[in-house]
């Protein structure tokens, strides 16, 4: 027969229609994603302190702790995904598919093409098209135009124009096609009838790849037959041995893969998925077809339609695989398995009867089998085409007739889709519920029930349907739902053994070995927490961020970490970092900070930017600030505000700013009155550390009263200093606190010293210093001097600056900043105040810190306006009670004319100084 030739096809669409289907299909074949199913990591945070900053007073030392975020990722099991935009492609590769089939089968001869009509007609019936529901519930209008308007076409070319090409044909057609649903979508009254019609014609296409692996049942063992034939041609070998035993192992491997399908398999024979050998049998089959074209086997196909027939199923065949792993139709999967292992069981065997027993003389004579190889097609030949059909039916009744059962599942499911996509609740319920009791091996169809119900409002009923899928066909996220279900309602017993049966069930899963951690460590298991998540393999990423967090909040801290790859574990790595007084890698900085870019969750975000933040000794904080300003007036961080906030506070007490921090933490406690406790107590301790202990002492008391209740000895200690001794007396009897040892002995060196600390800001310079010229012990001399340079170097002569400063330097180390500035202190000489800045590790700010009087000093001399002077020691003596900042305050004050304010701050300031000494400083002249 000559071959028919058409301009239009080629080869080049049916081999990307093949290629695209090939790529997507395998895809999900050999990595196996589960693609409907929604089950992903949700983030929570918990507090990690951190020492921020050590204050060391003498014998008096305590930490500066600030808040890190630790986070903890918990999977959750969401509604199935719906993949609007796939359906609606895989609709249309529908239409365009079935109209080229209907052009190919009008070429047929008469009663092939009225077998084709039939079986057309069978899928139209099965495909549930009465479900559009025109003009009556469940009426025959839908089908009958369906089977007018596809056969129009098919019939007046088989009739009139059979040899009419093939582009003609398949336009017409198509062109009908278009019209017979353009005509049902505008009569139909349901629901986005589109979505029914894309959803059904699944049903279509899963038919005609049925009818395309039964076409080559054999195609493997035929095609490979060939191949040997051709390979051992003239060379005398004994082809039968080859092919027996080939043959014998390929029966093996797929028979095997029939018993794992039925769930014993042979466990020293591999198996995979059977949908994997598509592409062999479709290439063996393309092979197979060629070879059969050579014989004219019979007239009433033509080679270049068989050929069309041949790509058109191998590439509807590997979409169908595509779309029903994308929407997690699993009895149509199971369907097309069984069917496609019993093919290959029944065909392929019967062939190798068929060889065998035709042309077993022939095998090993060397000559050119293949062209007799299917000569004559007659009785032989149809004897192995029914045999095999005999075959599939017995491997039928072997595996209990599952096959019926799959198709009544299937189709319940793709009308439950449609339902489930178009948000008919209560319907999609039934649809699912009833294909899950029908066929167990539904993983979609229980997942989706139980979300359904749970939209429904029938949380009850759900877990009921989930206790149910867990005891009959577990599956992954239906135990992860139930577990939190179980966590809601108090019961975490009964979450935590329902995750450790579920993690035997599924050893590998990420979700439940996470979920089962993190209900460890809230019910204080934390060792059996971390033993599961050391245990996860390290591709997990999720369980090593989790890890770390765990460790950390566990109070593990020496432990070696692998560089984390995502925000996550940047946040959980920067506490890490922090926990151990360590400043973090600049390449773990900048990932964060590229990540945070990335970020689209708020709550990561926020996070991130506070651990970033908590690095002592920064650059100026404004632009910073104003990052942080700027996320608290977006819409999607108001439930982070207050973190927001409180991330500002720290940014700026990291850059030295600590009035706007003692300013804010008190706006913080007001604020937000449950968190107040801590809020106050963090402003104590900055307080303290600056020295201040009277304030710092009542803002302790004020967190003590707000429910703060973590008092350690130090906090006993501030509060002696800060001159609250029946406070503190009461709060080491409630909580069993010690006697640091020089409170017993003020005579000592180290109560003298704390006594100088104590009335610091409040005592003159010259007084201070002589009182340090009294100590004899070294370190803590060293200790006072560097205080006295911080906080009264602007009082002090050069003489006196230069004894201290070689103090610092002789017990502490050379600074050359602290040198520097000892060879001049000036404080209206910009090198000199830049040294003493240095020397500080501060930036360019002189008044970010009010307990710094000498910059406070410096800043209000290089002022030249009166105001600004004023407003700059005002802002300052709102803390410190430096005496000569306040009588410079009071000078200034009345050189503008504010004698009240100059007099009320005079009536301050004999709360501490005395009478002769106030009166002598407002003689001083600076």
């Amino acid at each position: 027969m000559q071959k028919a030739k058409s301009p239009f096809l080629g080869y080049f669409p049916a081999l990307l229609f093949i290629l695209l289907g090939g790529l997507f299909s395998y895809y999900y074949l050999i990595f196996d994603p589960v693609a409907y199913r929604v089950l992903l990591p949700g983030y929570f945070l918990d507090r990690l302190p951190i020492p921020f900053d050590w204050a060391s007073i003498g014998p008096l030392s305590f930490p500066v702790l600030i808040d890190n975020f630790l986070v903890f990722q918990e999977f959750q099991s969401f509604a199935p995904r719906i993949p609007y935009l796939e359906n609606e492609i895989f609709g249309i590769l529908a239409g365009i598919s079935v109209s080229f089939f209907l052009a190919i089968i009008s070429s047929f001869k008469k009663w092939h093409f009225l077998a084709a009509g039939i079986a057309w007609i069978i899928l139209l019936v099965f495909s549930n098209l009465n479900g559009l529901n025109i003009n009556g519930i469940n009426s025959n209008y839908p089908l009958i135009i369906s089977i007018i308007g596809t056969l129009a076409g098919p019939v007046f070319f088989h009739l009139e124009g059979k040899n009419r090409p093939l582009l003609l044909r398949w336009i017409v057609i198509l062109t009908l096609v278009i019209g017979t649903t353009a005509t049902l979508l505008s009569a139909s009254p349901i629901p986005s009838p589109n979505v029914f019609l894309a959803e059904h014609s699944f049903i279509i296409l899963l038919g005609l790849s049925i009818a395309w692996i039964f076409w080559n049942g054999h195609a493997i063992l035929s095609g490979t037959y060939i191949l040997l034939t051709r390979a051992n041609k003239n060379l005398g070998l004994r082809v039968s041995i080859q092919f027996l035993v080939i043959g014998l192992l390929y029966l093996l491997l797929v028979f095997n893969m029939l018993l794992d399908l039925t769930g014993l398999p042979i466990s020293w024979i591999p198996t995979f998925h059977p949908l994997i050998l598509v592409i062999p049998v479709g290439l063996m089959g393309w092979l197979v077809l060629r070879v059969k074209s050579k014989n004219d086997l019979d007239p009433s196909f033509n080679l270049f339609s068989l050929e069309s027939l041949h790509l058109l199923g191998f590439g509807i065949t590997l979409w169908v695989i595509w779309k029903l792993k994308l929407v997690g139709n699993q009895p149509a999967e199971e369907l097309l398995k069984h069917l496609f292992t019993y093919s290959q069981i029944g065909f392929s065997a019967f062939f190798m009867v068929y060889v065998f027993s035709n042309f077993f003389t022939l095998m090993d004579s060397g000559k050119d089998v293949e062209r007799v190889l299917f000569k004559p097609y007659s009785l032989p030949y149809y004897h192995l085409r029914l045999g095999g059909l005999i075959a599939m039916l017995v491997l039928t009744t072997y595996a209990d007739g599952i096959i019926g059962v799959q198709v009544n599942a299937l189709s319940n499911q793709v009308l439950g889709d449609y339902y489930y996509e178009t948000d008919q609740k209560l319907e999609a319920s039934i649809l699912y519920e009833n294909a899950w009791f029908r066929y167990r091996n539904n993983p979609k169809a229980k997942n989706a029930l139980a979300h359904l119900l749970l939209e429904m409002k029938q949380p009850s009923l759900a877990k009921s349907h989930l206790e149910q899928s867990f005891s009959e066909a577990p599956q992954e996220d239906n135990i992860v739902l139930l577990a939190d279900r179980y966590h809601q309602e108090q019961k975490m017993f009964q979450a935590i053994t329902t995750l450790e049966q579920g993690l035997s069930f599924f050893p590998k899963s990420e979700a439940i070995r996470n979920n089962l951690a993190l209900f460890y460590t809230k019910s204080n298991r934390p060792e059996d927490a971390k033993k599961l998540l050391e245990e996860a393999p390290s591709n997990q990423l999720v369980s090593k961020n989790n890890l770390l967090a765990t460790q950390l909040k566990s109070g593990q801290l020496d432990m070696e970490t692998e560089q984390p790859k995502d925000l996550p574990g940047f946040i959980n790595e920067l506490a890490h970092q922090h926990a151990l007084g360590n400043f973090p890698l600049e390449k773990l900085i900048e990932s964060t900070e590229k990540a945070i870019q990335e970020s689209d969750t708020p709550l990561l975000t926020q996070a991130a930017l506070r651990n970033l933040f908590s690095v002592l000794d920064q650059p100026s904080p404004d632009e910073d600030l104003a990052l942080l300003d700027s996320l608290w007036q977006q819409e999607e961080m108001n439930p982070y505000i207050m973190s927001l906030q409180e991330t500002a506070v720290i940014r700026s007490l990291s850059a030295g700013r600590v009035g706007d921090v003692i300013k804010n933490l008190n706006g913080l406690a007001f604020r937000n009155p449950g968190d107040a406790g801590y809020f106050l107590h963090l402003s104590s301790t900055i307080l303290a550390q600056q020295l201040d202990f009277k304030k710092a002492g009542t803002e302790l008391l004020a967190a003590r009263e707000k429910g703060f209740q973590a008092f350690s000895n130090y906090h006993w200690e501030l509060l002696v200093l800060g001159g609250f001794e029946q406070e503190a007396e009461e709060i080491r009897l409630e909580y069993s606190l010690d006697f640091p040892a020089w409170i017993q002995n003020l005579d000592s060196e180290e109560g003298i010293y704390l006594q100088i600390i104590e009335k610091l800001y409040e005592s003159l310079p010259e007084k201070l210093f002589e009182e340090w010229e009294g100590l004899t012990n070294e370190m803590l001399k060293a200790d006072l001097a560097a205080k006295l340079l911080k906080a009264k170097s602007h009082g002090l002569n050069p003489k006196q600056i230069q004894e201290l400063a070689e103090m610092v330097q002789k017990i502490f180390g050379e600074n050359e900043h602290l040198r520097e500035f000892s060879q001049n202190p000036d404080f209206q000489n910009q090198e000199s105040v830049q040294a003493f800045l240095n020397w500080l590790d501060l930036g360019d700010e002189l008044t970010g810190n009010p307990y710094y009087s000498p910059l406070i000093w410096s800043a209000q001399l290089i002022q030249s306006d009166p105001l600004v002077q004023y407003e700059i020691l005002n802002a300052a003596t709102e803390f410190n009670r430096d005496p000569l900042l306040w009588i410079k305050k009071v000078q200034v004050a009345r050189q503008i004319g504010l004698s009240n304010y100059a007099s009320d701050a005079l009536g301050k300031m004999s709360e501490w100084i005395d009478e002769e000494t106030l009166y002598q400083l407002q003689l001083r002249k600076f």
